[in-house]
């Protein structure tokens, strides 16, 4: 079935349709969520929910741009409303970072390996790094998101591609090409 299909199916609320749109996007839609979610179980949590609401919101959707872009939007503002929810998102100074020397080594053409230092960043600036490195949202766009300032938002960036540098030099990751 073509993405088109999927589409198109889905809105006629197909089950086979809703299968394959679940079997084909499931890898790509929980590896959001993991990097949001920074646990597993949460994203996999997450996961559901972000089902649930494109299942839902499905007729909505028009094809003015990736259906694919348009799912991940779905499943980051899944997970974000849950952060919120918890109320884990804080604006306060991140203290408990360190950067310890480990042998560990990986490389970034393993997405593994890209997720594991996302996950190491404090929540705060890993929605953000999120949000702007991998999703493309402006400072404006996260500020509204995380209700927080856009100079919070910058500040969080700043310091989590700092953080971001540190890990790599971390765990030696080791650069292919």
């Amino acid at each position: 079935m073509t993405e088109t299909e999927i589409i198109q199916k889905c809105k006629a609320y197909d089950k086979a349709a809703f299968k394959e749109l679940v079997r084909v996007y499931s890898p790509a839609l929980m590896s959001v969520c993991v990097r949001y979610m920074g646990d597993r179980h949460f994203a996999e949590d997450m996961l559901q929910e972000s089902y649930i609401r494109i299942f839902n919101n499905i007729l909505q959707y028009e094809a003015k741009g990736s259906f694919k872009s348009w799912l991940f939007r779905i499943a980051a503002t899944t997970c974000l409303k849950e952060l919120r929810k918890k109320q884990v998102m804080v604006d306060s100074e991140i203290t408990d970072y360190d950067v310890s020397d480990n042998n560990e080594t990986f490389t970034l053409d393993d997405e593994s390996g890209i997720i594991k230092i996302i996950e190491e960043l404090p929540l705060p600036y890993r929605l953000v790094f999120n949000l702007y490195v991998i999703e493309g949202y402006s400072h404006q766009e996260i500020a509204a998101m995380m209700d927080i300032g856009e100079s919070t938002s910058r500040t969080q960036l700043t310091r989590s591609k700092k953080m971001v540098r540190d890990l790599l030099l971390k765990y030696k990751v080791q650069m292919t090409h």
